[in-house]
């Protein structure tokens, strides 16, 4: 099996999954085009509801995405009311040396390896083709990751209205919209679990000194 079970993190850990998905949206996109595996990335987050006049929530059961016309998948939703696809979602990964391991428990971690955590996503892909449905996916997807970047340099957030009609009509001709149903949701994390705590606990620390703090302090939840 592969990967081994302790690295399949289980369903008990899906808010984990979806930290993944919301911290890191440019996605690695694969599916089948012309007998072929067609691979790339696109930026994608879980579907934006409003809950009320000011507030709005994201539906965490189906994500929204877009693409160029000119990309595979665009060319593939206009013959087909579906289509299967899987995303990767890479969280924080590492390199582990043996020496990140104090010498009292070095001989569980004798040689060198890689932590990571990653989410892989199984959906079935619908085009929105209305353009009043295609400007509001646009709207609130430009006021979710404005909002995130607000929070980190304290700038007022950039609204899609301040851009000139006729430009962002140009833009919504260029692109394909489209929601991808989650239909299988699966963490891969490897993240040390075969390991003791007091090995885990050391390579986390370590982590955090070179400055990969988030993976170390994933590593100690799970």
């Amino acid at each position: 099996m592969y990967p081994a079970k302790h690295f399949q993190a289980s369903e008990e850990n899906i808010s984990h999954y979806h930290d993944i998905i919301e911290s890191n949206p440019l996605a690695t996109l694969l599916f089948s085009h012309k007998s072929e595996i067609d691979v790339s990335h696109i930026p994608c987050h879980f579907s934006i509801k409003t809950a009320s006049t000011n507030t709005q929530q994201l539906e965490r059961s189906t994500l929204t995405a877009h693409v160029s016309n000119h990309h595979p998948l665009a060319e593939v939703l206009q013959h087909s009311s579906t289509v299967a696809l899987q995303l990767v979602f890479h969280g924080e990964d590492a390199y582990i040396s043996p020496r990140d391991i104090s010498k009292q428990h070095s001989h569980a971690q004798s040689v060198p390896t890689w932590n990571y955590a990653k989410v892989h996503v199984s959906g079935i892909a619908h085009e929105i083709k209305e353009s009043d449905d295609k400007y509001q996916y646009m709207a609130a997807s430009t006021a979710y990751f404005e909002r995130r970047l607000s929070k980190n340099n304290m700038n007022h957030p950039w609204s899609i209205e301040e851009a000139p009609a006729t430009a962002i009509q140009k833009m919504l001709n260029a692109i394909t919209i489209f929601s991808i149903t989650i239909t299988h949701l699966e963490g891969r994390f490897k993240l040390s679990q075969n390991k003791s705590k007091a090995v885990k606990k050391d390579i986390a620390e370590q982590l955090t000194i070179r400055g990969d703090e988030e993976l170390g302090q994933l590593m100690l939840k799970l």
